[in-house]
């Protein structure tokens, strides 16, 4: 399921109650507890988003603080992880903007989906993939990540993001081919397209 990489599970669902229930009463070990099982997790959906280590680990921290002044919002209809999720991502996404990282599209073309060859995630490495999303301007890294990795529509994308929906489609259609180009010319494979 995307977004479940490195999660740590050393604490059971009770456990876990007793944690957000001590941050929800502003406890600090509970809180300390809470961002040490959950750094990973959120370091590896901030890092997808934000393009280097430095970065993410400043949405991780400027989420964490989110997480611990919203607890009493976080209901239990839904995992703990998913709501933090969302908060990580909703975080980069805020920090991508103010960095006036995520221009509007200002060019109107028609862009096909470009499909990457079968089975070329399997011959590489995380920190491969990373690298290279990393090359992609922040616009197509972060529409790319919400459609591919978190399996949002583009009519989410769209009203998350303040663009259109052709926008959304234009900017994954991009990022994809981006990503093909680099495949290719960077592992030096020959193009089977």
């Amino acid at each position: 399921m995307p977004g479940q990489w490195f999660v740590n599970m050393s604490i059971n669902d009770h456990g876990l109650e007793q944690i957000l229930n001590g941050c929800r009463e502003q406890n600090r070990a509970s809180q300390q507890r809470l961002f040490a099982e959950f750094y990973n997790y959120s370091m590896t959906i901030a890092r997808r988003y934000m393009g280097s280590q430095e970065n993410a680990e400043e949405v991780v921290s400027d989420a964490f603080f989110k997480a611990f002044t919203r607890i009493d919002s976080y209901s239990g209809k839904m995992p703990f992880r998913f709501w933090l999720r969302r908060i990580v991502i909703n975080t980069a996404i805020d920090h991508l903007r103010s960095s006036a990282n995520i221009p509007e599209a200002t060019e109107w073309q028609e862009w096909h989906d470009v499909e990457m060859a079968s089975g070329i995630d399997e011959d590489l490495t995380q920190e491969q993939i990373l690298a290279m999303m990393d090359r992609l301007t922040p616009a197509y890294r972060t529409v790319f990540n919400l459609f591919v990795v978190d399996g949002l529509t583009h009519d989410e994308i769209a009203a998350l993001l303040e663009i259109s929906p052709g926008t959304s489609k234009s900017n994954l259609a991009r990022a994809r081919q981006q990503l093909k180009s680099l495949y290719f010319n960077d592992l030096e494979i020959p193009n089977r397209s």
